[in-house]
């Protein structure tokens, strides 16, 4: 025993070391064991709350509408590789749909229309270039109606085969040398007055039927009767003396594309009752004669020029006189707002539209005074809706004097007619009108200035 003991002493380093080496054995198997079942237990957890999420995890899927009455198209389910596929095919197949919808509505709307002088909107190149378009097309917009006039308006009466009625005066002249002329082959030497009554008779019944030939000529040669006289106040009679603003540039152009696409509904109206190929005319169509358009401008400008009492009242145009008699006559109330059940929204139209209510157009309620064929009125309505994003909000309609029309040369054919006063909401989308919009214009409509419009730098 003392020899172990001995021998301990004298190798203790290696007992120590022996020691050290065979007790951490069941130790560490120990430690590590619990170690292994904590670490376990955590691994496990985990992996059951991913696969709880997994499980649990959802995906939403949703797809533009293509209408207003179409319902929102949307989805919420767990991940689906055949699904997601199907749903972003079908969300560029829709979105595609959509641009193409919405380059159709621009080129409706639009028309094809430019500007009528380059270079001024929506800002002049320089300074310099702005003091001589401004003016410039300040003369291009003025309403002159003379017969060698370079006005826009005037070129657009042409266009469209606008024209007033037959003059009086030159069919006065004419009746006269006709008479004159069968009174010479009828009666040589024979005052009037010394006529028997059959030379008479024949007489007065070739002159009647020559003046009505020629108010026919003219009427099938005309789309309807009009004039400058009917354009509203904002549009100018004189070129203003002093420089005009790019926003009164701007307001002329704007007014400019609202009255062209007003005419030209009404002549497409027209048109609708030819059968020719040639184009509609005041005998057939349903269209006889425009007294007035008016509407407001779409941003604040000053006045141009002073009006008279009759234009102060927002009739421009037409016949004072006449507005009168028609407005002691008895009146058909064609005003959908005041029937119940309307539809009518709190905007005060049928169709609640308003340029306060959306950034994406412009709403421009016009009001038309004309001369229209009574039974033909649905046509008018059927051609105003379909020629551009318009809508008839109110038709009033007045008996008219047929016979005193024809006096002042306004033929209009065997049909009834009547006077019609309509308000039409016209609808400007500003993604093609505002590219034209100079910067002040923008501002006081409450529109960005886009990144086409801001400098690069």
């Amino acid at each position: 025993m003392s020899g172990i003991l001995s021998w301990l002493k004298s190798n203790i380093v290696i007992v120590i070391l022996a020691i050290l080496t065979i007790v951490p054995l069941p130790v560490a198997w120990y430690l590590s064991s619990g170690m292994n079942k904590s670490l376990r237990e955590d691994r496990q957890s985990e992996a059951q709350k991913a696969l709880r999420d997994i499980n649990g995890a959802t995906v939403s899927y949703a797809l533009p509408s293509l209408s207003v009455d179409e319902p929102p198209i949307e989805d919420s389910s767990p991940p689906n590789s055949v699904k997601t596929q199907f749903y972003k095919a079908e969300r560029e197949k829709r979105e595609a749909i959509i641009s193409s919808v919405k380059e159709r509505a621009v080129e409706f709307n639009s028309k094809g229309r430019g500007v009528l002088l380059e270079g001024l909107f929506p800002e002049p190149a320089s300074l310099a270039s702005g003091q001589l378009l401004q003016p410039q097309f300040a003369e291009l917009v003025v309403a002159t109606g003379g017969d060698e006039s370079t006005s826009a308006f005037d070129r657009l009466f042409d266009r469209l085969r606008i024209n007033d009625p037959v003059d009086s005066e030159t069919l006065r002249e004419q009746l006269a040398a006709r008479k004159a002329a069968l009174m010479n082959q009828l009666a040589p030497g024979t005052a009037e007055n010394e006529m028997d009554e059959s030379t008479r008779e024949q007489i007065k019944q070739q002159l009647v039927e020559q003046r009505l030939g020629t108010y026919e000529t003219h009427a099938r040669d005309t789309s309807f009767y009009a004039n400058a006289d009917i354009l509203p106040n904002s549009v100018l009679r004189v070129a203003p003396l002093a420089q005009p603003s790019l926003s009164d540039c701007f307001n002329w152009q704007f007014n400019y594309w609202v009255i062209e696409d007003v005419l030209s509904a009404l002549v497409s109206a027209n048109d609708s009752f030819d059968s020719t190929g040639v184009g509609g005319n005041v005998l057939d169509g349903v269209v006889k004669q425009v007294e007035s358009i008016d509407f407001a401008p779409l941003v604040t400008i000053s006045t141009p020029q002073g009006g008279n009492a009759f234009e102060e009242r927002g009739f421009v145009g037409g016949d004072a006189e006449a507005r009168a008699r028609a407005d002691r006559l008895n009146q058909v109330d064609f005003n959908s707002s005041s029937r119940s059940g309307s539809g009518f929204v709190e905007s005060g139209t049928v169709t609640g539209r308003s340029s306060e209510e959306s950034s994406l157009y412009d709403v421009v309620p016009v009001t038309v005074t004309m001369i229209a064929s009574y039974e033909k009125l649905p046509k008018l309505f059927d051609a105003i809706a379909s020629h551009n994003f318009m809508t008839v909000l109110d038709a009033d309609i007045y008996a008219v004097d047929q016979w005193e029309q024809i006096e002042k040369g306004f033929y209009a054919g065997t049909d009834h007619i009547v006077r019609v006063e309509m308000t039409i909401e016209t609808l400007w989308l500003r993604s093609w009108t505002k590219e034209f919009m100079p910067t002040a214009v923008r501002e006081q409509l409450g529109i960005p200035i886009d990144e086409l419009n801001e400098d690069p730098a």
